[in-house]
């Protein structure tokens, strides 16, 4: 009996294309359109990861955004792979789906790389409670000390009122280089170059910020050109005003910013020296208002370490920025939590990044002479000229806009405004859609031109606010003034007649009532105060 056999039949063209495998069972032959599709679809399931993990460790979108961005990323994938799928053998649409998955990655990466910008940014201006005095250790040009152990024997002339915990901290470190430290105290900083000068002293110890003081006085404007730094130290601190609200909740309740722009030429933002813009800024997250509180940089005020001796606010500076918050706060009767440094540096950075900003002038003036680089070098001063309303400035412009004063018959009145007026320029240049193909420039600028104890989830958690609301913010401007006299009872230089401005109090009983309303929920209300 014969078995019987069963066959099963094959496609004739099995053995070439291959489209069979063991079994009979069909086997997909991968086309190049397929490999291309594959490739292009894992690279934008691994942008979108990158880009939802720096969206997420960024911490500034709403928590409703986020969760946009990340399901609209999914279905995204989602179409791209099906539409990749082995057993789905349309090639046009593969390769059309592919080079769309090539140009959403390529604006994922630069999503990527934006974000990351913004976060290095905001980490390297964020958080800063470090201040540093830069403590100079000075002689004459022509003296043959060359390094701080050719000192040793010197005679150093200090101030009586230098910081006695920082000159114990800067004596013990010159003692390791040079044994026993001897000293002569002076009253005054024109006292202690008098005694250099002279040689009643060998070499004398102060901070780096007097060197520009002095050079701003007609008797010793070629102090810096006489004299040469031996030694110079970094005397690190940390910032003590407002530390205890650092920790606030800055989206539930109002607080107070210092708004400091030195005129410091180094660009250490943490080093101490004279403060020529002081704004004290009263924020109301609730209520959206904002005020700007001018106070100008001569006004003659006690210091918060003077003792109730006065000085020009300016200088308090010199003392580091808890020292400007401290005296603001008694001046005021506020208690700054929070302080954002400028120098002027950084008004021409952020102001060129940008592109320009529109300024408004209350008059017109031409600016009177001033230096690009040395105070001293003449030969580069230059003038520029404004009119009344807008003015379209790039940097340079605009730092001669808020340094100018004597162009004015209200000098250091109008400066104070004018810089009132620029900070409000910037915002609006800055919140405009044009920062956007400028926002790496705008970036660099700021990292490297502000510095502020605001933390970084405090930052996040306002953009996130602002984001959520959408709010239109009233910004409200106030300058308190005085009267021009001239003192020779300043703490910082004793015996010298200085320019001051003597306080107005009127316009400081109206400054703490719009602070007050302020930080009570009310919009500020010019029209109710005093004259």
């Amino acid at each position: 009996m014969k078995r019987e056999q069963k066959y099963t039949a094959v496609p004739q063209n099995s053995m070439v294309d291959g489209n069979y495998g063991r079994g009979g069972q069909r086997r997909l032959k991968r086309t190049a359109a397929d490999y291309f599709g594959s490739i292009c679809m894992i690279l934008l399931l691994g942008c979108s990861l990158l880009l939802d993990i720096r969206l997420f460790t960024l911490n500034m979108l709403p928590m409703k955004y986020l969760l946009l961005v990340m399901v609209a990323l999914l279905i995204l994938n989602a179409i791209n792979v099906i539409i990749q799928l082995p057993t789905r053998r349309v090639k046009t649409g593969k390769v059309v789906c592919g080079f769309v998955s090539l140009l959403l990655s390529a604006v994922m990466i630069y999503g990527v790389v934006a974000v990351g910008s913004l976060q290095g940014a905001i980490n390297k201006i964020a958080g800063k409670l470090q201040q540093t005095e830069v403590i100079d250790v000075v002689i004459l040009k022509d003296d043959k000390a060359d390094t701080i152990a050719d000192a040793k024997g010197y005679t150093f002339g200090i101030l009586s009122s230098a910081d006695t915990a920082a000159l114990n901290e800067f004596s013990n470190v010159l003692s390791k280089e040079i044994g026993a430290v001897k000293t002569k105290s002076f009253t005054s900083i024109t006292n202690l170059a008098d005694a250099l000068y002279d040689g009643v002293v060998d070499a004398v110890i102060m901070n780096d910020g007097f060197m520009d003081t002095l050079g701003d006085m007609p008797n010793y404007s070629t102090f810096s050109a006489d004299t040469r730094v031996l030694y110079q130290y970094n005397l690190v601190t940390y910032v003590s005003s407002g530390n205890e609200a650092i920790s606030g909740n800055l989206t539930k309740e109002p607080f107070l910013v210092y708004l400091s722009g030195t005129d410091a030429r180094s660009s250490d933002l943490t080093e101490q020296s004279r403060s020529d813009v002081n704004i004290l800024a009263a924020i109301n997250p609730q209520t959206h208002q904002v005020l700007l509180i001018n106070t100008p940089r001569d006004y003659y005020i006690p210091l918060s370490v003077s003792n109730g001796v006065k000085d020009k606010l300016t200088h308090a500076g010199l003392y580091g920025i808890d020292c400007s918050m401290g005296t603001l706060d008694m001046l005021y009767g506020t208690e700054l939590q929070y302080y954002v440094r400028v120098n002027f540096a950084g008004f021409e950075n952020v102001v060129d990044a940008l592109g320009g900003v529109n300024v408004w002038s209350d008059y017109d003036f031409t600016t009177i002479g001033m230096s690009d680089g040395d105070d001293d070098d003449y030969s580069s001063y230059k003038s520029f000229s404004f009119v009344k309303g807008y003015n379209q400035v790039n940097g340079q412009q605009a730092l001669r806009f808020v340094r100018e004063r004597d162009a004015f018959s209200d000098g250091d009145n109008q400066r104070g405004k004018n810089q009132m007026s620029l900070i409000q320029a910037i915002i609006a240049k800055a919140t405009s859609p044009a920062i956007l193909a400028k926002y790496q420039s705008v970036l660099k600028a700021v990292s490297t031109s502000f510095a502020t104890n605001i933390s970084y989830d405090d930052i996040s958690a306002l953009v996130q606010m602002q984001l959520k609301n959408n709010a239109d913010w009233n910004i409200t401007t106030y300058a308190v003034t005085g009267t021009g006299i001239y003192s020779s009872n300043c703490y910082s230089m004793p015996g010298w007649d200085l320019a001051v401005m003597q306080a107005d109090q009127t316009l400081v009983n109206n400054a703490k009532l719009l602070i007050r309303q302020v930080m009570n929920g009310e919009t500020p209300d010019t029209s109710v105060l005093s004259d």
